[in-house]
């Protein structure tokens, strides 16, 4: 009866309540995921998927720029008007962004091409200002939903985005579109979740679309530390992690990054997904524990340990039979994805513990020693990878960027910690 008494107050906390419904949305968003896929692996090749990685890697990039980070400032400001006026800010940012990205594309895509040996995306590239948009629009409804506790607007939009993405994918994929048919389904995901909330009643938007200049002035001065500081190291981040698709593709061509897409798709997508709902509760939880002098050290701590003890042996055992998985799913074609998997498990593991603390930095003021240490681990990273390119073994290059991954993530781990311990103490601090 104890344990059951012990359940229940557990399950009646309203933390615990929001994870549950963002952890539940991922889940069928990661089941309809899971159930296409061996359906798409059988009707695209790895060329295919490596045209969409690469697709996905250079709007990535725009991703971050779309913002410029001021998207966490929704979630840290504590007037809801004012956070309001930075979903505004954002929105503005977001289409400026894009307008220069699509007058780039237009009179500079033959050098971006040629420079940058991107002739297999070159059909697409007009679609990725679209896709920027799209995915920055829906990212910024998520942090707006979080902020007021609207959980199940942004449970609805994460499964919309994905249930849409994954069923697109079949279809044209039965319309034998490959490349494109990866494309569109990818831009329309984005498209429709947003609309789904554009088009709904406007009981959400008491704040937002005012777009008062002289408050998104005083907001983009007084959060100006985010792009000066956080979109650096944001970038620096996503084109750190991006390398080895550009890397990849001229150095043993798209078929090997099909694979590496797989491998990434497999292990860090259900990461990713997880890690995002943690990250949306845990920002809006430690944020408010910083503004009423509550230390998080403790709740931190007790996740990061209950999250080694279910998990640790679950990689473990993939990690063991993962060729046999891999093949059984996604038949014969995608050995080489299974490999790659198995190489890099220690890596996704860490990955599965920092990202959901990512947020430490911004609260803490450490945007700047945040930046510095991106920097250093995008360097390490690519220096890594040239070294397998050097010897002319994908295998190796893998190996190396799995392995200087982890060792960094690992000593990351243990500076957020220490960072969520002192907070309390360091709650006006800015660098």
């Amino acid at each position: 009866m104890y344990l059951v008494n012990k359940i229940k107050e557990k399950i009646s906390s309203e933390f615990v309540k929001n994870s549950a419904i963002l952890l539940i949305a991922n889940l069928i968003s990661q089941i309809v995921a899971i159930i296409v896929y061996p359906i798409i692996t059988r009707q695209y090749q790895p060329e295919d998927l490596g045209v969409l990685a690469l697709f996905l890697s250079i709007g990535t990039i725009g991703f971050d720029l779309a913002s410029a980070k001021y998207d966490s400032a929704i979630m840290i400001e504590k007037r809801d008007k004012l956070a309001g006026s930075i979903f505004d800010l954002i929105l503005l940012i977001n289409l400026i962004v894009c307008l220069i990205f699509w007058g780039f594309i237009t009179f500079f895509k033959n050098w971006f091409i040629t420079t940058f040996e991107l002739e297999s995306v070159a059909k697409y590239l007009f679609y990725i200002p679209i896709f920027i948009f799209f995915s920055r629009l829906n990212s910024s409804f998520q942090y707006w939903f979080n902020r007021n506790e609207r959980f199940k607007l942004t449970a609805r939009n994460m499964i919309v985005q994905s249930s849409a993405n994954s069923i697109l994918k079949v279809l044209f994929g039965f319309l034998k579109m490959t490349k494109i048919g990866l494309i569109l389904s990818t831009l329309f995901g984005q498209i429709l979740a947003a609309f789904a909330i554009i088009f709904r009643k406007r009981n959400y938007a008491k704040y937002i679309y005012r777009f008062n200049r002289k408050e998104m002035v005083t907001m983009a001065k007084k959060y100006a530390h985010f792009p000066l500081f956080t979109l650096p190291q944001s970038l620096v981040n996503t084109i750190s992690g991006q390398i080895p698709i550009f890397i990849l593709a001229p150095a043993f061509g798209m078929t090997e990054v099909g694979f590496f897409s797989l491998a990434l798709t497999i292990g860090q997508k259900p990461i990713t997904v997880f890690c995002s709902s943690m990250y949306q509760i845990f920002f809006q939880k430690v944020s408010q524990n910083k503004n009423n002098h509550i230390s998080s050290f403790l709740l931190i701590k007790k996740f990061c340990l209950n999250i080694s003890l279910v998990f640790l042996p679950i990689f473990i055992i993939l990690g063991i039979f993962m060729p046999q998985i891999v093949t059984f799913l996604f038949g014969n074609g995608w050995y080489n994805s299974a490999v790659y998997l198995q190489i890099m498990m220690p890596w996704f593991f860490l990955t599965l513990l920092t990202s959901s603390l990512n947020y430490t930095p911004l609260i803490a003021g450490k945007q700047a020693t945040a930046l510095i240490l991106e920097i250093l681990y995008a360097a390490i990273r690519i220096i890594l990878l040239l070294i397998g390119v050097y010897y002319k073994d994908v295998k190796l290059a893998f190996i190396l960027y799995s392995l200087g991954s982890t060792i960094f993530l690992l000593g990351q781990l243990i500076w957020y910690l220490y960072l969520t311990k002192n907070l309390k103490y360091e709650e006006d601090s800015i660098e």
